[in-house]
């Protein structure tokens, strides 16, 4: 016979301390699942990236599952997720467009003019 665990987590545990930094950066914001990319646009403004740690905070506190917030925080570009074995990004990032159009427009050789101002670091 199976027997399912009621009350059991999946997934990482919740941080208590994750939690609070969630719960005073979200304030007053409603807890709703429409309002998910809002919550990661200001989890990435206040700590310009969002930690693993910080994903399992927010669905917990948004009552959604991890593997929706994770998923909606790496679809989108504009947020650096990092796992508990990686460092935070550089404080500054820059992205090029690699579309047809903006190489069309000079994003190759946008491209290549940066990595000559700021050798330093990885360009990808």
């Amino acid at each position: 016979m199976n027997k399912k665990r009621l009350g059991k987590q999946k997934g990482r545990f919740l941080d208590s301390t994750a939690l609070l930094e969630i719960q005073n950066l979200l304030a007053n914001m409603p807890r709703r699942r429409d309002l998910l990319i809002e919550a990661l646009h200001l989890i990435q403004d206040e700590f310009h990236f969002i930690s693993a740690k910080h994903v399992v905070a927010l669905a917990f506190e948004m009552k959604l599952s991890q593997a929706e917030v994770y998923e909606v925080a790496t679809f989108y570009h504009h947020f650096d997720v990092i796992k508990e074995d990686q460092a935070p990004p550089p404080p500054l990032t820059v992205r090029v467009c690699e579309s047809i159009s903006c190489e069309m427009s000079g994003a190759k050789k946008l491209t290549e003019d940066l990595k000559k101002l700021f050798p330093i670091g990885s360009m990808s």
